[in-house]
């Protein structure tokens, strides 16, 4: 991708940017109005109308069709102003629906994401296999091949920078899902 494929995105609550990212121009969609484009496919973002409990984390936001419905979707680290608790919050276009993992709710018996360094996309259609994990020890035993899958939208993949474990939260068709991949 050069520069020109990207557009400087704007979040803004109540009137006052709280953060920037940079967009692929091809979430861009516009239709016609008195002559004037107005930009239409990223409302949802530019409105973003977090919950009062929390706040955005800057510079942790992804912009992807992550429901695999063609339309962008928004998913920005969050934190909770009540507990400090660091979460994901996924915003659908189509829906406008939010979902929120960690912050203080529980996702795969955490419900604090403090430990996210690395926050970024997965292509949709790749081939995923999550781990096995030891269920007495809690090691990573390796990928689990047996349960590959094909994701239906693009992933949101998590992980610390001194170690390749991580997990990944993805849509299955009917919500949203965690699986620790490496």
């Amino acid at each position: 991708s050069t520069e020109n494929d990207f557009m400087k995105m704007a979040i803004i609550k109540d009137d006052v940017m709280i953060d920037e990212v940079y967009m692929e121009s091809k979430w861009f969609e516009f239709e016609k109005e008195n002559d004037d484009l107005k930009f239409v496919a990223t409302k949802t973002f530019v409105e973003l109308k977090l919950p009062d409990s929390l706040t955005i984390v800057s510079n942790k936001s992804l912009i992807a069709d992550f429901n695999g419905d063609l339309k962008p979707d928004v998913a920005t680290l969050v934190k909770n102003k009540h507990n400090s608790k660091i979460g994901v919050l996924i915003v659908n276009h189509s829906n406008e629906e939010m979902y929120v993992f960690g912050a203080g709710k529980e996702i795969d018996n955490m419900t604090d994401l403090n430990w996210i360094e690395i926050f970024k996309t997965i292509p949709k259609g790749e081939i995923v296999a999550p781990e096995l994990v030891d269920e007495e020890t809690g090691d990573l035993l390796g990928p689990d091949e047996s349960q590959n899958f094909k994701l239906i939208g693009n992933g949101i993949y998590m992980s610390v920078t001194e170690t390749h474990g991580g997990g990944i939260i993805f849509w299955n068709g009917k919500e949203y899902q965690w699986n620790h991949i490496e």
